[in-house]
């Protein structure tokens, strides 16, 4: 006995297997190869012919018997099975009444002015090899010619969708940006139709490249022909490589345009043994190398144009740019078209500058499966030689060898991204790198030089807010006393329970039950909770718990997310149900625009839906006699400084610290003449200046306030920094209400003196155009880092 025949007795058993377990499917798909290699086999042959007639492929069946009956010793179980399906019709379907559905697709492709010539082609050459068919459950089955009597099925024989359906799906598709994916093959089309939707928009539009490399055309017909795929084939996402030379134009493709990323994994759909894997690794690989060493060699030509421009070099560029004396700054930035805030906030920041008179070209992705590579930065570097490299949100270290380690950054920090401010990323700003924004504090305890910090807010563009006057019909759709805008409608009860739910140990439960119960009488008291009043509950509850401290991720976690948001909710809430009680009391009209307040308890019959930004929030702050900001961050937030642009007027809830301006300007000048450098230092002193505005800033905490946990000094000259809405606008303790009696006396006099409210509102539109306008915050981030950079080169002989 041979090894081959052993091999087809153990196919053999496994066929029977199949049989008797009634795998029609799994059967049929075993069976060809098995007849091909034993024709002489009658009884699977038979077998064979009667599981096909079973699924109703009828063709398939006469041809085993027609086939069988050419062999020696053929037997009359054969012959009778040829007279028993003589009269049934065949099942095979006719390829041309799914032409339409082909020709759309290929319409579809030369719509992106690609060539569909070759798959048509293809198709015409060799559509008589194949053979469609549909079987009793509805499955196209194709069957195919390698040569005279030899047919396969393609891509094999089986419950295709089910197949499909349950194939394992990339490891990272479940990530905000899976992908890209290459498929060698791509089948009959359901599992790579299912890959396109599941990489359709994962993130802010972000749907990432699918390339598909098929070397026969005709296979790429036949899914074509299977599936309407017009829409998929119209996206420039899914890019197709096919014929002799697919893979040599793929890598092309990958080599001419950097800004493709290279595949993540290799998936095969296809008929697997005439896929070369091998082959198409080992290019990319070669490719992705080539492209590294690229990069590199470009990136050394920009050190060495750059090499020579210190500290010294970059203060006099920036003064002379500044003061007018020398041309204006060149400046490159970049910024991902995946965001939402960002990229409007970066086209208002580049305008700014250009209206400053400074040169400013923005890089963003091309399209949504396309990145920005280092080849990119590099040829923009080159073209432009700037003198700044200007970002949201990142720092130097996260670009690599994207831009030379001796060109300026200038990061705008305005989300406080933990990922981002980590200590191994600020340790690799450069001397002459600035951060602007809300992280200061947080980037000075993990050791960044405070000239190279600077506090700052989020400004608002008047431009965008200055737009025509409204029309009778958006004057009547947005017209009402008062209005709200906001998507903050979850209640304290609804964040309580979602924030619970995420764990599981019942010590870390029971602590934020406790919590939940603290919170509101700390409201009530402090009305915004600062990082002492935070640390007063959160000592309270371990104290109820008869717990230690929480470890200090669980403790950042319950500050700055459970403790801040519930407070946030309450606060924001609790105003809003002031404003409801004296809506319904006094007859006046009262909107809260946003997503869910419809199906808030108590606030819901003012919900009006959510306004889209740009002309319809335009419109409800200037229709709207009364508009409200309750946000506990204070009152010079984009929200606000967005409205007062657009000539709203607004009433705002106190929040304590937006009446300590002054307080903070007089106690930080103080500390500066007395030359004091830490807290220690500054409780300790008896002065009259500093005790009374650290008693009016801190009230009780300046007793009880673990003064030690921060660096109280440099808390005082970071918010120093920041203009507070009593040192700028000289209205502003007029709109400041803290109960329901100050709403009501507030709303009901300015609702009887428009002229006054009228008044009010323009000057504080001048405050907002002059200081929180991007043009004004740029100018300052300029300012700022020449000053940093003055103040470093006179370090350095």
């Amino acid at each position: 006995m041979t090894t081959e025949t052993v091999r087809a007795d153990q196919y053999r058993s496994d066929l029977i297997k199949r049989l008797e377990a009634r795998d029609d499917y799994g059967f049929c798909a075993a069976v060809s190869p098995f007849l091909s290699a034993c024709p002489d086999d009658t009884y699977m042959r038979l077998m064979a012919v009667r599981t096909y007639l079973k699924l109703n492929l009828v063709e398939p069946a006469k041809a085993l018997v027609r086939d069988g009956l050419h062999l020696n010793g053929a037997d009359a179980q054969l012959l009778e099975a040829r007279s028993s399906i003589q009269a049934v019709a065949d099942s095979k379907c006719d390829w041309e009444k799914r032409r339409t559905v082909f020709e759309s697709n290929l319409d579809a492709l030369a719509s992106r002015g690609m060539d569909e010539s070759l798959i048509r082609e293809a198709w015409m050459r060799g559509k008589s090899r194949y053979e469609l068919y549909r079987d009793r459950l509805g499955e196209f089955q194709v069957r195919y010619r390698l040569g005279e009597g030899d047919w396969r099925w393609y891509p094999g024989f089986g419950r295709h969708s089910l197949i499909d359906d349950a194939r394992e799906l990339p490891d990272d598709i479940a990530s905000q940006f899976p992908g890209p994916y290459l498929f060698e093959g791509i089948g009959l089309g359901r599992y790579f139709g299912r890959i396109y939707e599941r990489t359709t928009c994962t993130f802010h539009g972000y749907s990432c490249a699918l390339y598909v490399l098929e070397r026969d055309p005709a296979r790429l017909a036949i899914a074509f022909f299977l599936n309407d795929w017009s829409s998929l084939l119209s996206d420039p996402r899914v890019r197709i490589f096919t014929g002799q030379e697919a893979l040599g134009a793929f890598i092309r493709e990958l080599d001419e345009k950097p800004d493709l990323s290279f595949p993540v994994r290799l998936l095969q759909t296809g008929a697997v043994f005439d896929s070369p894997q091998t082959a198409t690794v080992e290019a990319m690989s070669s490719s992705a190398q080539c492209r590294e060493r690229r990069v590199l060699e470009s990136l050394n030509e920009l050190e060495t144009r750059y090499a020579n421009r210190d500290v010294h070099y970059w203060s006099r560029r920036f003064a002379e740019a500044l003061d007018g004396t020398g041309p204006p700054l060149r400046i490159l930035a970049s910024v991902s078209r995946h965001t939402t805030f960002l990229k409007y906030s970066m086209r208002d920041a580049r305008r700014a500058l250009e209206a400053l008179g400074h040169e400013c070209r923005v890089l963003t992705e091309d399209n949504d499966h396309t990145t920005i590579s280092p080849q990119t930065y590099h040829e923009a570097i080159r073209e432009m030689d700037p003198d700044l490299y200007f970002t949201l949100d990142h720092v130097r270290p996260e670009f690599g060898a994207m831009i030379p380690s001796h060109l300026p950054v200038l990061t705008w920090d305005q989300d406080q991204l933990p990922h981002v401010l980590t200590k191994d990323n600020v340790a690799g700003m450069a001397p002459f790198d600035f951060v602007a924004g809300c992280s200061k504090t947080r980037c000075l305890t993990l050791g960044v030089d405070a000239s190279q910090l600077l506090h700052a807010r989020v400004p608002t563009c008047p431009e965008q807010f200055a737009g025509r006057p409204l029309s009778q019909e958006e004057t009547e759709r947005f017209a009402c006393d008062l209005s709200y805008v906001s998507h903050a409608s979850e209640t304290a009860e609804s964040f309580h329970r979602g924030e619970r739910s995420q764990y599981t140990d019942p010590a870390v439960i029971a602590l934020l039950d406790v919590l939940f119960e603290l919170v509101p009488e700390a409201v009530r008291r402090y009305a915004v909770l600062d990082r002492f009043a935070m640390s007063e509950v959160l000592q309270k509850a371990c104290l109820v718990c008869a717990r230690g401290a929480p470890d200090q991720a669980l403790e950042g976690r319950l500050r700055n997310w459970y403790i801040w948001r519930l407070a946030d909710r309450l606060y924001r809430h609790q105003a809003l149900e002031w404003v409801g009680h004296w809506s319904k009391r006094s007859g006046k009209t009262f909107r809260i625009y946003g997503n869910g307040w419809e199906d808030h308890p108590t606030l819901g019959d003012f919900a009006a839906g959510p306004v889209a930004n740009g002309r319809e929030l335009l419109c409800v702050y200037r229709a709207s006699k009364i508009n409200l900001q309750l946000m506990p961050a204070g009152f010079i937030h984009q929200r606000a400084l967005d409205g007062l642009a657009a000539g709203g007027f607004f009433l705002t809830r106190l929040v304590p610290h937006d009446l300590d301006g002054r307080r903070f300007a007089a106690l930080n000048q103080r500390i500066g003449e007395l030359g004091i450098e830490d807290g220690k230092s500054l409780l300790a002193r008896d002065d009259p200046v500093i005790r009374r505005n650290l008693r009016d800033i801190l009230g009780p905490f300046l007793e009880s306030g673990d003064h030690d946990s921060f660096d109280l000094v440099e808390w005082i000259r970071s918010t120093a920094e920041l203009p507070a809405p009593d040192q700028v606008f000289e209205s502003f303790e007029r709109i400041v209400f803290n109960s329901p009696r100050e709403f009501a006396d507030r709303a009901d006099f300015f609702l009887d003196h428009p002229s006054i409210r009228e008044k009010i509102a323009a000057q504080m539109r001048r405050v907002v155009v002059n200081r929180f306008s991007y043009r004004a915050t740029m100018a300052t981030f300029l300012q700022a880092m020449f000053e940093h950079l003055r103040r470093a080169a006179a370090k350095r002989p």
